[in-house]
């Protein structure tokens, strides 16, 4: 009856929970019950400190490793540092907005509360021509924190590597886009030696986050814009280390490359034979 069939499902549940494994239970660290009012607070009093409290919070939640509650812990400060405000920002904010799929740097140069839109001034770096992208939705926009690029490229880049355990590869793929329209833009304007360790710096963070960012490609078969991101990286003649897993992911395009190529041609010979097989079933009068 009624009553046998919910017992049998607190069996179920029962037995479901029992096989549980220990190894996916973990105490919960203290910054984790932390009230979130407390925490936006923190925010409020010191942005860029809680930014980097929470960014080491979340490198302990990776390497527990809980990709989950770490993509989480990053999102948090990714959300305050990214966020612009047309009520609060200063129309000569530093922003990200998207320019024909690709994220460009740009200056805002004028933002409307109610609308909840901004301009955002564009320069080409070759031409030196200017260029207006008129009523960008102001949700659209990434904040760049200029003074605190490295924290910020850290937070997408970690939260990015998070992703790509839990095989979150598209959202992957969208923060490192980000941590590469930061860095495309030449280096802060200084001394030749600032400007020369400058340049080093942006070469270093773009061609990791290319190389990821192929990674992510790779792994949904997208062999080239994955060989597109390769070449980029290159290019910006790379530190060993990187350099070193760019080789190793060459020969994984390749390799992978060659498996759907072979997966392609037996799939076509495949349909040849349906085709043949339907074909050779068909009568005079269906073939007329």
């Amino acid at each position: 009856g009624t009553a046998g069939l919910g017992q049998r499902e607190d069996a179920q549940a029962a037995e479901e929970e029992a096989t549980l494994p220990v190894s996916a239970v973990r105490p919960l660290e203290d910054f984790e019950v932390q009230p979130e009012q407390e925490l936006r607070g923190a925010f409020a009093e010191d942005l860029f400190a809680t930014a980097a409290r929470v960014k080491d919070e979340a490198n302990c939640l990776f390497k527990l490793p809980d990709y989950e509650a770490a993509v989480e812990r990053y999102a948090l400060a990714i959300d305050e540092l990214r966020r612009f405000s047309s009520g609060t920002s200063s129309s000569s904010t530093q922003v990200l907005v998207n320019q024909g799929g690709v994220l460009r740097k740009g200056i805002v140069t004028a933002n409307n509360s109610e609308s909840e839109r901004a301009d955002v001034e564009l320069v080409d770096l070759q031409s030196r021509q200017r260029h207006v992208v008129r009523g960008a939705p102001c949700r659209t926009l990434v904040v760049v924190r200029e003074e605190q690029l490295q924290l910020q490229t850290a937070l997408y880049m970690n939260r990015a590597r998070s992703l790509m355990q839990l095989s979150r590869q598209q959202e992957a793929a969208q923060d490192l886009s980000i941590v590469i329209g930061f860095w495309s833009a030449p280096g802060r304007v200084g001394t030749e030696a600032a400007e020369t360790d400058a340049e080093q710096e942006r070469r270093k963070y773009l061609a990791k986050a290319l190389f990821l960012r192929a990674k992510t490609r790779l792994a949904r078969l997208r062999i080239e814009p994955a060989r597109a991101d390769v070449r980029e990286a290159w290019s910006l003649d790379p530190p060993e280390d990187t350099a070193k897993e760019l080789r190793s992911l060459e020969k994984n395009i390749d390799i992978t490359h060659k498996r759907e190529q072979i997966s392609t041609k037996r799939l076509h010979k495949e349909i040849c034979k349906m085709a043949d097989a339907a074909m050779s079933n068909l009568t005079t009068e269906q073939l007329a």
